[in-house]
């Protein structure tokens, strides 16, 4: 009893564990379980069409060629540049979209089988598939093609990977990377299309464009347990009545015309039925699409407003029978006439038909007798589909496919057992809505859920709900305090079993499918800095830069004490602040349209001084310095008010390392040789020799003539490092950037997220010159011992040492951390890793910091197989981590405490973590860490982390 409470109790957070009280069905987007589990009844039976479309299946070029075939990810997906588009990186900038259609439809085929067969050769290569795409695709580019792409490839990549998530051998951390990849690449493009529409007026696009970005964001909503996503989805297909979207359902089908043969008496001129043929076979296949990934969660979409769809699937089907069809021309808001349908392509037909047969003739009782025909067409007359692969490029991995052998139900004999179409209301704080998909309801609210039956439908009493099993009432209520999908189920008359889904999100939950980061201009000086040092009365502008393209609102406020604020009445990213006079804190608010918010903070330090640093007889403005260790520097500041320069003036400067104060003076004036007040403005402070990282804060005070008195506070921070340190030893290191965490491989040095399988690829091998070459470091690869990094940041097999080698320089600190310098030869400089964390580039200035971790490689190390077994057999999903730099971001479902193990054994950290958002600092270590947590429930959670 004990574990099916725990289970319950997951169920309600949405967690993937299977199907779900209180959450998506899983595996539940163009497949369930209750699918596979037919299909593999029906195969080992032998019937058919079931064996059939299963032998088509396993002639799959992918299929038969499983062993031989490798993922070929890309960092950007792209699509509409043709030649190239000079807006995007080189070597980024022309198409390639068809890859990940080629390899999405693998991955989803490789998954198909595994899940049929139970053969975990396939599992393996699929996740393969899904793991390097994850680790590598960024984003998507090109002109408004980009939409296409995303959806397209964003819905079968989010269909594999929802297949597969209930596959042990699929880490956890990888399939959590595999969410933020669809997320980030795919949802933030989808949503980017369909709530900006690129250009034009509503109907400038076609219903394709909308409907695979609407499948895209409901297959990903499902993926990522997000029910904002999946909501916002279905709304753009289901509810959108005051546009005129290519994609929603008033549109998608544009005209009705009564029918005697059409199903429920109507056949239904399309949207793309103005355009062609080959187009509006593509838009049956994906509203078919739509309609079967809502009734999977339970939601039957095929009904909504009266089976509108039906009439469409059939009167596509007529017209490409080479069938006569009514039709109304139609004109588009920009002047567009269309007199007749689109004949281009006339007779097409798209891996869909089994799906819509099956589902209107053997689920709800209704024919349709031009889309039977046409099925039958497919494969000789068979009826069998295939799916990407089968069919060509272009047009033929439009479509993931293989419906009959996955859509194809035993016929049904009595007409008269069919659902019942299930309608009600949601109402809640004074709201009430007839939508089952309903967003951002306050947390807290009391809800009260009716389901309706149709008028001549007689109630048999049977009724149930999933969340609650003692409910036996047709109407529920509840007190929403979480996201939640509920589903009702209702027996009708005839003994068939009839579900509705209501999804709830409470208004706050759901992640930001974009990043965000801060910057700062002072008196148009660009800072990158959330901590801003700015002279009295100088223009400041404060900003935050999110790439994603939705956004509720922005909010900014100040405060003089970081704890209470004042809201400054600004909704943009940017804060303009002309004659700054004081010291304040910032805070700026980016609300997403699900209630999720990013905060960021800044400082805004008014300093009545200037701060210097000078070092070589180079005096530079500013407080942060980087020098070898050894060197002697100095700070000093000069005052910037009118007042502070004035010779009555008294002015105290203080400097202050730690809490000791290590030199003080006061200064106010001398005479001059004419005997003239001259005043005495700058203190400064010298430093011999440094020895090792050093801060200190110099504290100025002025004093008035009149007493009247101001403070200001600049905070020095000199990094020292040691050049050319590092051990050559046999063992080999990781080089990973602090910002993003991620591992500069060794096969074309590019910085992706680690993954064990493929260690070798992130490893390389330090070699120093001799004394000619100023016992500079070259950088080998471990895969390739002739490749070795370039002086541009590359991949190279050359001799040129005297260019392509380096200085290693290290932060003198226990942080482990590292700057590369260029050799002298190559004109100096560093290597940095690119503003997006992808790549190198080199960079003329001097160092300015120390942006890579150099890891060694430890074999086995002691004690980390015994905290592994300490460990071992823990299930329970208590935390999700990323890790940025050395903070690690920790989401815990339950208060408890977090313990970190460095990989020899060691506990180096403990520390309590809320429920909710936690940031915790990393020790330094060399390898990694072992994660332990420990819930106030008792349960427990161990995972491993680099």
């Amino acid at each position: 009893m004990k574990k099916k409470n725990v289970l319950l109790w997951l169920c309600t957070l949405c967690f993937p564990l299977g199907s779900m009280a209180q959450g998506f069905i899983h595996p539940g987007a163009l497949h369930t379980q209750a699918d596979f589990d037919r299909v593999k009844e029906k195969l080992a039976n032998g019937e058919e069409p079931w064996t059939a479309a299963y032998k088509f299946f396993k002639t799959s070029p992918y299929i038969m060629t499983v062993d031989d075939r490798h993922p070929t990810p890309v960092r950007r997906i792209v699509r509409g540049c043709g030649a190239g588009c000079p807006w995007l990186p080189p070597g980024e900038n022309t198409d390639n979209y068809g890859t990940p259609q080629d390899n999405a439809h693998a991955a989803y085929q490789f998954a198909l089988e595994w899940k049929i067969t139970g053969d975990e050769k396939y599992a393996r290569k699929a996740v393969e598939y899904l793991n390097a795409w994850a680790r590598t695709c960024k984003d998507i580019g090109g002109n408004n093609n980009y939409a296409l792409a995303s959806g397209l490839s964003g819905y079968a990549f989010a269909n594999a990977g929802e297949l597969m998530r209930d596959y042990e051998g699929w880490k956890p951390a990888d399939f959590k990377r595999y969410q933020d990849f669809i997320r980030r690449v795919f949802v933030r493009n989808s949503l980017s299309f369909l709530e900006n529409r690129a250009e034009g007026h509503d109907d400038h696009y076609w219903s394709n464009w909308g409907l695979c970005n609407v499948l895209c964001i409901i297959s990903a909503g499902i993926l990522c347990d997000d029910v904002w996503v999946y909501n916002r989805g279905m709304e753009f297909y289901k509810y959108m009545e005051d546009h005129r979207y290519g994609e929603s359902i008033h549109m998608l089908v544009y005209h009705l015309f009564e029918d005697e043969d059409g199903p429920f008496g109507y056949i239904g001129q399309m949207h793309e039925s103005n355009r062609d043929q080959s187009h509006a076979s593509m838009a049956v296949a994906l509203a078919a699409d739509v309609c079967g990934v809502g009734r999977n969660q339970g939601e039957d979409a095929y009904m909504h407003k009266d089976d509108r769809i039906a009439a469409g699937f059939e009167y596509v089907a007529r017209y490409n029978m080479w069938q006569d069809v009514p039709y109304v021309p139609y004109t588009n808001m920009e002047g567009g006439y269309f007199p007749e349908p689109g004949w281009g392509g006339r007779g097409v037909d798209r891996p869909c038909w089994p799906r819509i047969i099956n589902y209107y003739e053997n689920v709800r009782g209704v024919e349709m007798p031009w889309g039977h025909a046409i099925m039958m067409r497919h494969n000789n007359g068979t009826g069998l589909d295939g799916g990407g692969g089968f069919y060509g490029g272009g047009g033929g991995y439009d479509h993931l496919g293989f419906t009959a052998l996955m859509c194809s139900l035993d016929p049904l004999t009595d007409k008269t057992k069919v659902p019942t179409k299930l309608g009600g209301t949601v109402q809640y704080n004074g709201v009430s809505t007839t939508r089952t998909e309903v967003s951002n309801i306050p947390k807290g609210s009391q809800m009260k859920i009716t389901v309706i039956l149709p008028e001549d439908e007689e109630d048999t009493g049977k009724w149930s709900w999933d969340d609650d099993p003692t409910c036996k009432s047709n109407e529920r209520e509840l007190t929403l305090e979480t996201s939640s999908v509920i589903r009702v189920r209702y027996i009708n008359s005839k003994g068939v079993e009839c579900t509705r889904m209501y999804s709830l999100h409470v208004e706050g939950e759901g992640t930001p499918e974009g990043y965000a980061d801060v910057y700062a201009k002072v008196n148009s000086v660009e800072i990158h800095d959330s901590v801003i040092y700015a002279k009295k009365y100088a223009n400041v502008i404060l900003g935050m830069n999110y790439d994603g393209f939705t956004i509720r609102e922005w909010k900014w406020e100040r405060s003089t004490d970081g704890k209470r604020w004042t809201d400054l009445r600004t909704n943009c990213n940017l804060l303009e602040i002309e004659s700054v006079a004081k010291t304040y804190y910032y805070r700026v608010t980016m609300t997403h349209p699900s209630g999720a918010t990013i905060i960021k903070n800044f400082l805004v330090e008014v300093a009545e001084v200037d701060p210097y640093v000078i070092h070589g007889n180079q005096s530079q403005p500013g407080t942060n310095l980087v020098l070898e260790k050894g060197s002697s520097f100095s700070m000093y500041g000069v005052p910037t008010s009118i007042l502070g320069k004035l010779p009555e003036t008294t002015r105290i400067y203080k400097w202050v390392v730690g809490t000791d104060t290590i030199q003080a003076d006061t200064l106010t004036y001398h005479l001059d040789e004419q005997g003239n007040k001259v005043a005495d403005l700058n203190d400064t402070l010298h430093i011999k020799s440094l020895d090792s990282c050093f801060k200190c804060k110099l504290v100025f005070q002025r004093v008035a003539e009149s007493g009247a008195e101001a403070k200001s506070v600049c905070h020095f921070n000199v990094d020292a490092y040691e050049a050319c340190t590092e051990d050559p030893s046999s063992e080999d290191s990781y080089y990973i950037s602090n910002e993003w965490g991620a591992y500069l491989r060794n096969t074309d040095a590019q910085f992706v997220p680690y993954a064990e399988e493929n260690d070798q690829d992130y490893l390389w091998r330090l070699r120093r010159l001799s004394a000619s070459y100023g016992n500079r470091y070259m950088l080998f690869s471990r895969t390739n011992s002739k490749m070795h990094l370039s002086k541009d940041g590359k991949m190279m097999n050359g001799s040129d040492y005297a260019n392509n080698s380096f200085n290693i320089l290290r932060k003198c600190t226990d942080e482990g951390v590292y700057a590369i310098q260029r050799s002298p030869a190559a004109s100096g400089g560093m290597l940095l890793p690119s503003e997006d964390g992808m790549l190198l580039e080199v960079s003329q200035a001097p160092c300015s910091g120390f942006p890579f971790r150099i890891v060694k490689k430890t074999d086995n190390p002691d004690g980390m197989e015994e905290v592994m077994a300490e460990m071992k057999g823990e299930e329970a999903q208590l935390i999700s981590c990323n890790r940025h730099g050395n903070r690690l971001a920790v989401e815990a479902q339950e208060s408890g405490m977090l313990k970190i193990y460095s990989f020899d054994g060691r506990l180096v950290k403990s520390v309590r973590c809320t429920a909710g958002k936690n940031e915790v600092g990393l020790p330094v270590q060399n390898v990694g860490w072992l994660l332990h947590y420990v819930g106030t429930s008792g349960r427990t959670q161990g995972m491993k982390m680099r």
